[in-house]
């Protein structure tokens, strides 16, 4: 499965067009009968699309398959369905669709038409809140997870790409040593001792230096979605892993063991453990330090326009969205530095909310989907800004 990173968010959050649908689908990872409760989340999401698109919208007949055709498809596609994630979102627009599948649970199918794609959804795939790499160091073969408080899976890596078995390469180099000595030693023999022989001390280094290479190689697929990575494997692999380390994510601590593929949900269960904390911290210390920002016009709450206008130009932080808001229609004029707001969505107007989420974390902030109660203030939104803004008085 691909991953769903950063770098995907931001291409799609400068993507528009005069028709954009995006479709959240709950999905099940293993099904005994063909899947059938998912494809009738898709095909009962597609009608109420369908209706919408004819009676809001305006669309032809044909106008509208041409737009729906590629999910329509996917229900006539018994492939797709045996290899997904907790969530599918699908985002159609002049006959093209992107798919994307993320270990993200939700409960309820929706749907969203618009100029652009919605991607509130996506946006704790991509905050780090919650989701973390688990990196277990095992010489025979390493394994690489991504993983959130309810699931974990699997990235599966390319051993032409990234140097996975340090065992293998020793094997490799011993055979090319035998070879080797094979052609170019007399009647009298040759001994040969392996790359990892040694002491202790020399084994060490041979470790180390497999480390070096297989990280240099690993870190570019860490850093197109930086997430906090932990690690598992025998104690000794721990110290040498993070003296080659150069991921600016990697976490203190360690799960110890030996571990195979038969330890997953044990893996899942006490990398939590490790990671939970960071997670709480980050977003209660935030949280926290929002009243003492307030003080020093740092922070606004029950401003929602001006904090619209601060998020559309870069200058929020960290921005606070209540996960259970309603739709906040508008438009932001950048020549004129105006928000405009609709009392209902109409051709070419977009969720502000959404909008102003996505241009916080083009500009490198962060953002957290929270329970209404947990939001400072009255308003769906608050925020921590970079520099101080003239607000109304």
């Amino acid at each position: 499965m691909k991953i769903f990173d950063l770098k995907k968010f931001v291409e799609l959050s400068k993507k528009s067009s005069k028709l954009y649908v995006s479709i959240f689908l709950p999905a099940s990872r293993q099904s005994t009968d063909g899947y059938k409760q998912d494809k009738i989340h898709l095909k009962n999401q597609l009608s109420k699309v369908e209706k919408d698109l004819e009676n809001e919208y305006q669309q032809k007949p044909e106008e509208i398959k041409e737009l729906l055709e590629p999910a329509s498809n996917l229900l006539k596609d018994p492939e797709f369905w045996k290899h997904n994630s907790d969530m599918i979102t699908i985002y159609l627009s002049d006959g093209e669709m992107e798919l994307i599948q993320v270990p993200q649970p939700i409960e309820d199918s929706s749907y969203f038409i618009s100029t652009k794609p919605f991607l509130l959804p996506l946006i704790p795939e991509i905050s780090g809140n919650g989701h973390y790499y688990l990196l277990v160091l095992n010489l025979e073969r390493i394994h690489l997870y991504e993983a959130t408080r309810n699931v974990i899976q699997e990235i599966i890596l390319d051993p032409d790409k990234v140097a996975v078995s340090h065992v293998a390469e020793e094997e490799d180099f011993e055979n090319q040593q035998f070879i080797q000595g094979q052609g170019g030693v007399g009647a009298a023999g040759a001994m040969f001792h392996g790359h990892g022989e040694g002491s202790d001390e020399e084994k060490k280094k041979t470790i180390l230096n497999y480390f070096h290479r297989m990280t240099n190689m690993l870190e570019p697929i860490l850093n197109k979605n930086p997430l906090p990575l932990y690690l598992a494997g025998v104690d000794y692999l721990i110290p040498l892993y993070r003296e080659a380390n150069k991921y600016n994510h990697l976490m203190e601590g360690h799960i110890p063991g030996s571990f195979t593929a038969n330890d997953l949900d044990l893996l899942h269960q006490e990398s939590w453990e490790l990671a939970a904390p960071n997670f709480a911290n980050k977003g209660n210390n935030l949280l926290d330090s929002f009243e003492g920002k307030k003080a020093e016009e740092l922070a606004l709450d029950n401003e929602t326009e001006e904090l619209l206008k601060a998020a559309f130009t870069g200058g929020v932080d960290t921005l606070f969205v209540s996960n259970n808001h309603k739709h906040l229609w508008g438009k932001y004029n950048e020549d004129t530095h105006n928000v405009e707001f609709h009392e209902k969505q109409t051709n070419g107007v977009h969720c502000l909310i959404d909008e102003a989420s996505a241009c916080v974390i083009r500009s490198k902030g962060n953002v957290f989907l929270l329970d209404p109660e947990d939001i400072p203030g009255d308003s769906p939104l608050a925020g921590i800004l970079r520099y101080p803004i003239p607000t109304k008085s």
